[in-house]
């Protein structure tokens, strides 16, 4: 159920600050907060952001309240992939960043955030949705039908970076 008085939409290049601050506070959510290179990856992040808000490449979705202050935040990737029997076009939308302010959580916000970048993604011909889930996440993402996948990731170290095992 989403509360009436909140109004999702896409996000503009005046939304990145937004977008940057929701993802800070799904990581302080986390406990990650401080991490190793957090700083740098935020601003290579808002460089993406801004590009890819151009380019049609990245978007995202913000919640507002009736009096138009943020409430919640979604970024996406559009991807090209490989195509498979499950997406043929190989084209998808990767979501991150999903945050709610604390106040506004349980009223429905991430939920009408998701499902409005789902549908986005479906009317504009993507074959798949995939994100990374949070243990806390999982229900809503399992309510709207997403599914788990086996990936597995492997990242390359830059050096004077954490090493494996210390993230």
């Amino acid at each position: 159920m989403s509360d009436p008085d909140i109004h999702v939409r896409p996000a503009t290049a005046a939304d990145i600050s937004v977008l940057l601050e929701a993802r800070r506070g799904m990581f302080a959510d986390m406990g990650e907060a401080q991490a190793p290179g957090r700083e740098e990856g935020e601003v290579r992040l808002a460089t993406w952001l801004a590009e890819g808000l151009a380019d049609g490449s990245a978007g995202g979705w913000i919640a507002e309240d009736d009096a138009g202050r943020w409430v919640g935040a979604l970024s996406v990737s559009h991807e090209q992939t490989v195509p498979s029997r499950h997406n043929m076009s190989g084209r998808q939308s990767y979501l991150f960043g999903l945050w709610v302010r604390p106040e506004n959580r349980r009223r429905g916000v991430a939920r009408a955030l998701v499902q409005a970048a789902t549908a986005a993604a479906r009317d504009g011909g993507e074959g798949a949705v995939t994100l990374m889930a949070s243990d806390h996440g999982r229900p809503l993402y399992q309510g709207l039908g997403f599914v788990p996948a086996p990936a597995m990731r492997l990242f390359f170290e830059p050096e004077g970076s954490p090493q494996k095992g210390e993230r």
